[in-house]
C-alpha cells in the first residue's frame, strides 16, 4: 500500500487543466519529509500577499489535508503529495500560483488522481478573465459545460473524457479542482466537493 507522504520534485512547463494551468513558468517544489500521512507544506519564504483578502495556501496540507479529502472523496485516498510553487506572471495579471497534486503514484509519474490549483491576482477583473479563458480551453476540447454554486459561489465543471474540473473565482484568486474518472463514483461531485473544503481553509 502506497503511504501518504510529500513528493520532492522540480517541475517547468505547462500546468494541466483549470486556472493554473495557464502556460506560465513555475518555480521549484518543495517538500517536507516523509511521513504516514499526507504533509505538502512549503519550506522558505511565503508569497507576499497580493491583497489583504486573496492570499496563497503555504502548502498542500494547509489547503486541503488528508481528512478533508478523503471526506470529499467519501474514501481514502493514497499516494504521494505534490507540491508545486508557481511564479507571478505580470501579462495576465497573476501574482503567485500553486498547485498539489494528491495520489501521485511511488515514481512521480502519471497524472495526478486529484489535482487542486490557486493562483492569486492583481484584481477581481483579471481572476473572472482567467476562470473564463479556462472554460475557452476545455470547451475547445470538447468538455461538457455545467453551472453549479460552491459554497455559495458561482462555480463551472467541465468533463472531458478523462477528468471533470470545477474552476470558480472567489474575489482576486481563482481555484481549480480537477478529479480524474479513474477514480471512480461521481467524480465531477466530489470536484465540487474538494473545491468546498479548500475555500473552508483558505478563509481560516
Amino acid at each position: 500500500m502506497l503511504l501518504r507522504r510529500a513528493f520532492p520534485l522540480v517541475l517547468v512547463g505547462l500546468l494541466g487543466a483549470g486556472c493554473s494551468g495557464d502556460g506560465g513558468p513555475r518555480a521549484a517544489a518543495t517538500s517536507t519529509p516523509p511521513s504516514s500521512t499526507a504533509s505538502g507544506s512549503a519550506s522558505g519564504s511565503a508569497s507576499p500577499s497580493p491583497s489583504p483578502t486573496a492570499d496563497l495556501p503555504t502548502g498542500c496540507d494547509s489547503m486541503l489535508p488528508f481528512t478533508d479529502l478523503d471526506r470529499a472523496l467519501g474514501r481514502p485516498l493514497f499516494g504521494q503529495t505534490v507540491f508545486t510553487k508557481g511564479v507571478a506572471q505580470p501579462t495576465i495579471g497573476r501574482t503567485g500560483r500553486i498547485t498539489c497534486g494528491y495520489g501521485v503514484a511511488r515514481n512521480g509519474r502519471g497524472v495526478p488522481p486529484v489535482e487542486v490549483g490557486v493562483s492569486t491576482y492583481t484584481d477581481v477583473e483579471s481572476a473572472t478573465r482567467r476562470v473564463q479563458a479556462t472554460i475557452s480551453q476545455l470547451r475547445s476540447i470538447g468538455a461538457t459545460q455545467a453551472e453549479a454554486t460552491v459554497s455559495g459561489l458561482p462555480a463551472t465543471v467541465l468533463g472531458t473524457g478523462t477528468s471533470f474540473t470545477v474552476v470558480l473565482a472567489q474575489g482576486s484568486r481563482t481555484i481549480a479542482v480537477t478529479l480524474q474518472r479513474a477514480l471512480g463514483g461521481s467524480p465531477d461531485r466530489a470536484a465540487a466537493a474538494v473545491a468546498e473544503r479548500v475555500l473552508a481553509n483558505l478563509e481560516q
